[in-house]
């Protein structure tokens, strides 16, 4: 004997096989809507890992355009900024070189070619502090908030200094590092340039030796070896990967973007105290120039003759290190276009996949939301053409 299927059985199936359409029907209209395969983690797990992982690998990306950007930006300013520098010193070098000689019959101009060198330095100067990539100044190095060169007045002299530091400074030779290894203190790394950690360095020590590395590090010259050789390394999609045993960033991992403007220039003084740097070359040479007789040009002293001589063969050693920075900024700036174009190119293909994994196929999606719309519309029907109840239903 057959079971009885009652009314409210039948109501209950329909009810249950209406929601069941509706959900469907939702789901697909959703997926024409949102043109994805699928919306939640739960419809497709194996696809929405994928697609994460090539998302996060996108975002990253992103990142890495930002940043080279960014990086571009201040070493085109850098390049522009050089390239001026570069040709006012080319220009100011012919023009000291041309009055070498006291036979030479232009010799009477170097009086006036002192104040040219004096204001080609300060020129300079002016190019390098308005170097700027918003509120950043482009050749500061690691401190890039504050002006990298300052004038101040040293006994009556001008006296250049960059971030504080005088870049007249006297060479200090580093202790001996098999007779006297560095203290605990003292940076331990393979960089020689590296100063001690603030507050880490005591002033003074009873040790002799100690005392040594104490001297070394408190002076200018240890100073400017450190700020020459700073370093700002910004992650543009290479890896930024730390050797595992002594924690440095691998090589051709990252790029350095700092540009310290001392590093450019030139620091220190030789033996006879005349400046390695293009820049107090300039000014020595304008001074010595500034005291030549106004008419014959002849030098106020031999020890003149014998410095200038000396500074004309440093300006034109300066305007080649420029020139080599200058290729060098170039060599560097040509790098980030071409990894810039790697990165959209990188971009547009991870794009590519995301879409391929997650895009539906609109027509795909069209015909399955006209066939779950019309079974939708099927029940509906079904629903209007169920019997009433039963007296026995309606006892129950």
């Amino acid at each position: 004997m057959g079971m009885r299927i009652t009314t409210n059985m039948m109501m209950n199936s329909y009810r249950f096989d209406l929601m069941n359409a509706t959900n469907t029907l939702a789901g697909s209209r959703d997926k024409v809507i949102t043109q994805r395969k699928f919306n939640s983690y739960s419809e497709d797990p194996t696809t929405a890992t994928h697609a994460w992982r090539i998302r996060r690998a996108y975002a990253k990306n992103e990142s890495y355009k930002i940043n080279n950007s960014d990086t571009g930006a201040r070493f085109n300013i850098a390049w522009e900024t050089l390239g001026s520098i570069k040709t006012n010193l080319y220009d100011a070098n012919a023009k000291a070189s041309a009055v070498r000689g006291l036979t030479d019959s232009t010799a009477s101009a170097r009086q006036p070619l002192g104040k040219v060198l004096s204001n080609t330095a300060d020129s300079v100067i002016q190019a390098m502090n308005s170097a700027k990539y918003g509120d950043h100044y482009v050749f500061s190095g690691e401190n890039a908030l504050n002006v990298p060169f300052t004038w101040e007045k040293k006994d009556g002299k001008d006296v250049l200094l960059y971030r504080g530091v005088d870049v007249n400074a006297k060479k200090v030779d580093m202790p001996d590092m098999v007779q006297n290894p560095r203290p605990d203190w003292a940076p331990q790394s393979a960089d020689d340039y590296s100063l001690p950690e603030p507050g880490k360095m005591p002033a003074t020590s009873n040790d002799p030796k100690e005392q040594e590395w104490i001297d070394y590090y408190s002076s200018d010259w240890a100073k400017l070896q450190a700020l020459a050789h700073e370093e700002t390394n910004v992650d543009l999609g290479m890896g930024l990967e730390e050797d595992g045993t002594t924690g440095e960033l691998i090589d051709g991992t990252a790029f350095n973007m700092a540009l310290p403007g001392i590093a450019m220039l030139g620091y220190g003084v030789d033996e006879d105290g005349l400046p390695y740097n293009g820049v107090m070359a300039m000014k020595a040479l304008g001074e010595i120039f500034d005291r030549c007789d106004p008419k014959t040009g002849e030098y106020a002293s031999k020890e003149d003759e014998a410095n200038a001589n000396k500074l004309l063969d440093r300006i034109s050693d300066v305007t080649d290190y420029v020139s080599n920075s200058y290729s060098q900024v170039d060599t560097k700036k040509t790098f980030l276009n071409s990894n810039e174009t790697r990165l959209k190119s990188q971009g547009d293909y991870l794009m590519e996949e995301i879409l391929n994994l997650e895009q539906i196929d609109m027509a795909d999606a069209i015909t399955s939301f006209s066939w779950d719309y019309y079974c939708y519309n099927a029940a509906l029907k079904i629903g209007n053409q169920l019997l009433s109840q039963s007296l026995i239903d309606y006892m129950n």
